[in-house]
């Protein structure tokens, strides 16, 4: 067999390897109440931060941890261990995708994707509109 031949095997080999591995994510899209009853499998939670409770950060003791509540989509608030400093913005987020296991009622996430309000929304574009009117 030619090398060019052995070359092109591993290279399918390894983009197949890749199509499989992305195509078979572990985590999975489910509320607080699901969850639960997945012990120590990963898995995936949407939800909104609740602005009423305190973000608790203090780099001092801890700078991998920051705690908060998190409502989900069904409305269930869980307390969310989150293994990363705070994150820039999290008070201004709209909505929160975690990545983590449920332990003991909380969730213990090691990722966490933020959507943030966008500057190019309609209130926001009036808001400039009319801004740039009054200075004219």
């Amino acid at each position: 067999m030619k090398k060019s031949h052995i070359v092109s095997l591993i290279l399918v080999a390894a983009l197949v390897g890749t199509f499989i591995a992305t195509f078979t994510s572990t985590s999975r899209s489910v509320g607080f109440a699901e969850a639960e009853h997945m012990f120590g499998e990963e898995c995936k939670i949407s939800g909104t931060l609740v602005r009423e409770e305190p973000v608790m950060y203090d780099p001092e003791t801890d700078p991998t941890l920051t705690v908060f509540l998190m409502e989900d989509k069904s409305g269930a608030r869980r307390p969310v261990r989150l293994m990363k400093a705070k994150p820039t913005g999290l008070e201004n987020s709209e909505s929160l995708d975690l990545y983590g296991t449920m332990k003991d009622g909380e969730f213990h996430a090691t990722e966490m994707l933020m959507k943030c309000p966008s500057k190019y929304n309609e209130n926001n574009h009036v808001l400039l509109t009319e801004e740039k009117e009054s200075r004219s």
